[in-house]
């Protein structure tokens, strides 16, 4: 097997993106600019016994959106109707031709949803009243596969499933797969949607916040959990150029780790946060002084916060400006990666940063410039996006202007 490149040049062609705040890049970045948070109460599945009722959910007929008939979009569990539609962005706008195209995601739980009702409709209605086709939606191989069949791609599927850093590591993933050559394109991305599972154990685990989430405050108390799904269209520099493709944006460095501290806990002093973003560094042939921006994997979880402060300032400094673009539309795990990826890569074309939205003062344990309230227009040629998973997984973009 050939081994990736490293003088390959990765272009970003196409972005795809939907979350509580929009359902394409433009009313994304509109909601970005009016500092308009997509979180509100709960209404996919009953919220009353859990401490928190509050979540970042995707508002819309997503059977209507998905680029299919309803016949076979009902077919597809709620994660991979979220991947379609935001590969469909993606790929319409990156103009590319896919014969030789892979699909890179990451998800943390697939087609959960699907299975908790099977479930559910199961244990109330018994085995026959129960359709086991909904089973079969739950792998978190779906959205890979449902892109790939959607679309038409005969590149391969690649499906990772490492926790928060899921779809982080699948656009890395996929970028060393073109750098070796194994594909001519690559959408990669991530995509999760809210379950019963997650929204449990993380309340279970007393890291939701009762109110909506404030990464880096010093009244932080959790996360706000969310769904959403993003994708880009990677492609070589020299290919993008051939085509006279516009690219917007360079992937230039991929760094990934596991610290192996805890199953749920960062490491204190951010250990492997830093090293994936001096990996990330090192792969882009950066330095610490060039990084403009950090778009933070901010949690609003006491330990998270804490740790990454410490790593952004032991890796880059004290002097780079950062924000937690989930302070707008929840954490949403599997998918983090790539939807705060899309995120990145908009501040760069637009030269605006995102603020961390409901930042009264920042906590003492966290003294960076974390942008507060309202977008901040700076000059920005490259910023690193992070994302940090349970089990120790952490993985640092870094992406420079086109």
């Amino acid at each position: 097997m050939r081994k990736p490149d490293p003088n390959v040049r990765i272009a970003v062609t196409g972005a795809g993106i939907i979350c509580s705040i929009g359902r394409n890049k433009d009313e994304v970045w509109s909601a970005i600019a009016e500092s308009r948070a997509g979180i509100r109460k709960l209404t996919r599945f009953p919220g009353e016994t859990f401490p928190t009722d509050l979540a970042a959910e995707v508002d819309e007929d997503l059977d209507a959106m998905v680029p299919l008939d309803r016949r076979d979009a009902k077919r597809m569990s709620r994660s991979d109707k979220l991947a379609v539609i935001a590969a469909a962005e993606a790929i319409a706008q990156a103009g590319v031709a896919l014969e030789r195209a892979i699909v890179s995601t990451g998800t943390s739980t697939g087609g959960l949803v699907e299975g908790e009702d099977y479930y559910f409709k199961r244990l109330l209605r018994g085995r026959r009243r129960a359709p086991a086709s909904l089973v079969l939606q739950q792998p978190t191989s779906g959205p890979s596969d449902a892109v790939a069949r959607t679309f038409n791609l005969g590149g391969g599927v690649v499906s990772n499933a490492t926790a928060c850093a899921s779809a982080g590591a699948a656009i890395g993933m996929a970028a060393d797969y073109l750098r070796a050559r194994h594909a001519d394109a690559a959408i990669a991305g991530g995509t999760d949607a809210l379950c019963r599972l997650t929204y449990s154990g993380f309340n279970v685990l007393q890291a939701v916040d009762g109110e909506a989430c404030a990464p880096f405050s010093s009244r932080r108390k959790g996360i706000t959990l969310g769904e959403g799904a993003a994708y880009l269209v990677l492609e070589r520099w020299e290919d993008a150029a051939a085509r006279g493709a516009q690219v917007i944006a360079e992937l230039c460095g991929y760094g990934a780790t596991c610290d192996a501290h805890h199953p749920t806990a960062p490491h204190e002093e951010g250990r492997g946060a830093e090293a994936a973003m001096r990996g990330a560094l090192c792969d882009a042939r950066s330095t610490a002084e060039a990084i403009d921006y950090i778009n933070a994997h901010g949690t609003g979880t006491l330990l998270n916060d804490s740790s990454e402060t410490k790593a952004i300032i032991a890796a880059v400094g004290t002097g780079v400006p950062v924000s937690s673009s989930k302070s707008y539309f929840g954490h949403t795990l599997g998918a983090s990666g790539a939807v705060e990826a899309v995120i990145t890569v908009l501040a760069l074309a637009n030269q605006i940063a995102p603020p961390t939205l409901r930042l009264e003062s920042a906590a003492a344990d966290c003294p960076l410039d974390y942008i507060p309230h309202t977008p901040r227009p700076m000059r920005m040629q490259q910023a690193l996006s992070n994302t940090f998973g349970f089990g120790g997984s952490n993985v640092s973009l870094l992406f420079k202007r086109a």
